[in-house]
């Protein structure tokens, strides 16, 4: 913590407090004790052993700081002293005494007061002081606002102000009476005191090969006028060689001037960098000549020479396509801490790379190229924009070089490669294919070339007839860049609406006008199976019917997988098939296998008709991308076969009796028997009584006939009953004729009936 002046450091604890009451302390014997705030002027002797005998067996050495300095008058002056022990190490708690010499100016202002009672410092009058070393760190301040004026004491160490109004000189003497060596345990201190303040030239920096001009200026502390004829010396103790002018030395003395100033120029002898340190004393007369000149203050400043630096980084891309524009990026940089002037850039293009334009302009003779950019400030660049392009392949270095007054100079180089792409486009597919079928092509770009192909483009342009499978008429792929003897494959799926040869090309492009194509011929061919069926027109039921069955390819290309199918209709049972047929299923199947273009295949079919009508009979022949039917219709009809039977139930029977006739008319056959006409014929030895049927009776004479049958199915029967009464004794017949309309001639049938008394 910092304390003023007017303060003491309080550096004990409470205990330490007590021991100092007491007289207790770190020296061996006693010190002198304050009575009644007093303090005794003598040191303290050993108690016993002599007085030659070492009061402080630790300490070894007094330090006092500074041991002489000028001050202008008026102002504060503070001395450190530092107890030492054997080792160079402070000793806190030894007592120092500050003594002003008689004859001497200046006063004790202010002493250090820390310590508690026998260790405390006091200010005896304004000739004398005690103080005692401190017990740990402290900072003084001088009570402004200002850090760099702080004074940092350590542990072992005191201090004393000292002031002077008026000019002259302090003789200070600092005691350290534990201190037994006589040697080191006092300091003379030398304080000098002007009615005169300086102000030294600032550390300043400047660019190489300029002039300096340095001022010291000198003027009384009391009222700030000029102080004429100070001597103040300048002195270059290092650094680059430089000298003052005028003169050219090393080392110069100035008077200060009407205005108190003494100036001198320092320049180099050339223009380098480095810092000069120039050393500078001021001396004054006092009072005219009536006392030796006085050295009054010595400073220092430093002067840095900086000049310009040079940098130049070409940079350009690893690769370049042949004929392709490309950039040197030129960047010139000045990195050091001065102009760098008469900047001039040169660049020579190797064979093989062409001029196109450059930003700012160049000044272009053939291959050369230059620029002049005058004055390039400090830490400031310049940016330079060169197109060129590649006329052939291969490996080209291109170096700029800078250069700048004071022999500065830089270069820089950049290498890029040209290469020339190559596209090489494939396109592979079938030679042949059916209509139906997918057309697959497969389509490979490949760069065989050194170079990288950029922004490669692959395209299809389908001829009419052909589409993908979405319908699109153009394919379009993008592979990007294709690195030297990188290849990208693109598969797509076309299909053709007719047939016929297609013959087409894919093309493939990239930037820098590069091109590629290649063809694919397909031939699409088309199978067309054609069917002739062949049978009966017409059959009988339970008649059995054959079809002719010729299967052919009228198209230009093969009937893969042919299979014919024979689907029998409702009333037809299958027979017989010829060729391997199989019947499963009502159907009959072939495998036929491939036909080829005009080749036929006949097979045939027997089937039985099971009833009557219109019998269709379709055939189906399929195979890949083809198909076809064919039907043929057979007329079945019925045979209708009547059967006429006549029956006497009641035979013999007496004259007078009754008899029955049953009258059976079955149809045998498969067809409907129509408009069936049963008519009776009564003999004479009999009588109508009655008839019933399936239709009216009718009698006139003899003859019974019945209302014709309009149909009687295949297999149905038709039952008529006649009865008659015998009227005469003998053998007789009675007559039953049936007609029909699929009859040419009727059925007769008789039944003998005897008849007695």
């Amino acid at each position: 913590m910092k304390k003023p002046l007017s303060m003491w450091i309080w550096c004990s604890v409470a205990m330490a407090g007590i021991l100092l009451t007491l007289g207790c302390s770190s020296y061996p014997t006693k010190f002198g004790i304050l009575h009644g705030g007093h303090i005794q002027r003598e040191h303290g002797k050993p108690m016993e052993g002599g007085y030659y005998q070492n009061f402080d067996p630790k300490a070894v050495r007094l330090e006092v700081k500074p041991a002489e300095a000028t001050n202008p008058v008026q102002t504060q002056h503070v001395l450190v002293a530092t107890v030492l022990d054997q080792n160079g190490e402070p000793l806190a708690g030894r007592r120092v005494e500050w003594m002003i010499a008689e004859g001497s100016v200046g006063s004790i202002v202010e002493v250090d007061e820390s310590g508690w009672y026998n260790t405390r410092g006091y200010k005896v009058n304004n000739k004398y002081a005690v103080t005692h070393t401190n017990q740990g760190d402290h900072i003084l301040t001088r009570g402004n606002a200002d850090p760099a004026d702080d004074i940092h004491l350590k542990k072992g160490q005191t201090w004393c102000v000292i002031t002077s109004p008026i000019e002259g000189t302090t003789q200070m003497v600092v005691y350290a009476p534990g201190i037994y060596n006589w040697d080191n345990h006092k300091v003379f201190v030398t304080k000098n005191w002007n009615d005169a303040t300086w102000k030294w030239p600032e550390n300043a920096v400047n660019p190489i090969g300029t002039k300096h001009d340095l001022a010291v200026q000198v003027m009384r502390y009391s009222d700030g006028t000029p102080i004429v004829n100070a001597l103040v010396n300048f002195k270059i103790v290092d650094g680059p060689p430089a000298h003052f002018t005028p003169g050219g030395k090393t080392a110069a003395a100035v008077k200060t001037d009407e205005a108190g100033m003494a100036k001198i120029t320092l320049e180099q002898d050339k223009p380098v960098e480095g810092v000069n340190t120039i050393e500078m004393d001021i001396t004054v007369q006092p009072c005219g000549e009536c006392k030796p000149p006085m050295k009054l203050a010595t400073g220092k400043v430093t002067k840095t020479w900086v000049g310009p630096r040079i940098a130049i980084q070409k940079t350009a891309p690893a690769q370049a396509g042949m004929n392709e524009l490309f950039q040197y990026q030129i960047q010139v940089t000045n990195p050091g801490k001065a102009a760098a002037t008469n900047v001039k850039v040169a660049d020579t293009l190797p064979e093989g790379i062409k001029y196109a334009s450059s930003t700012p302009s160049a000044t272009v003779s053939g291959q050369s190229l230059s620029w002049s950019l005058g004055t390039l400030e400090p830490q400031a660049s310049r940016a330079l924009t060169v197109t060129v392009s590649g006329t052939r392949t291969g490996r080209f270095e291109n170096c700029a070089a800078v250069t700048a007054d004071h022999g500065l100079q830089a270069n820089s180089c950049a290498t890029t490669v040209i290469t020339s792409p190559k596209l090489v486009l494939e396109k592979s597919g079938p030679a042949e294919v059916l209509i139906c079928e997918p057309i697959p092509y497969t389509l490979v770009v490949r760069n065989n070339g050194d170079g990288p192909a950029v922004n490669v483009e692959v395209t299809d342009k389908l001829p009419a007839g052909l589409t993908t499978e979405e319908g699109r008429d153009t394919i379009l792929a993008k592979a990007g860049t294709l690195q030297p003897g990188q290849s990208k494959q693109f598969a797509y799926r076309v299909k053709a609406s007719k047939k016929g040869v297609y013959d087409n090309a894919a093309t493939a492009t990239a930037d820098g006008g590069l091109k590629a194509e290649a063809t694919h011929k397909v031939t699409v061919r088309e199978p067309a199976l054609v069917i002739t069926k062949t049978g009966p027109e017409k059959r009988f039921v339970n008649r059995s019917a054959t079809y002719e069955i010729t299967v052919t390819n009228k198209g230009d290309g093969p009937a893969r997988n042919t299979i014919l199918t024979d689907t029998l209709p409702a009333g037809m049972t299958f027979v017989s098939a010829t060729d391997g047929g199989v019947f499963a299923g009502g159907k009959v199947t072939w495998n036929l296998g491939t036909l080829a273009p005009d080749a036929s295949r006949k097979v045939s079919l027997t089937g039985m008709p099971t009833q009557m009508g219109t019998l269709k009979n379709t055939v189906r022949a399929e195979a890949q991308c083809t198909e076809a039917t064919a039907s043929v219709s057979t007329e079945v009809a019925g045979i209708p076969a009547i059967l006429l039977e006549v029956v006497d139930l009641e035979d013999p029977i007496e004259v007078g009796s009754n008899e029955t006739y049953l009258i059976v008319v079955t149809n045998q056959g498969s067809a409907t028997g129509t408009n069936i006409r049963v008519t009776c014929t009564v003999p004479d030895e009999q009588e109508y009584v009655s008839g019933t049927g399936p239709s009216q009776a009718s009698v006139s004479g003899k003859k019974v006939t019945f209302a014709p049958l309009a149909t009687l199915a295949a297999k149905a029967k038709a039952t008529y009953r006649v009865v008659v009464k015998g009227t005469k004794a003998g053998d007789v017949r009675f007559a039953v004729e049936l007609i029909s309309d699929q009859m040419t001639s009727p059925v007769n049938e008789t039944e003998s009936t005897h008849q007695y008394e």
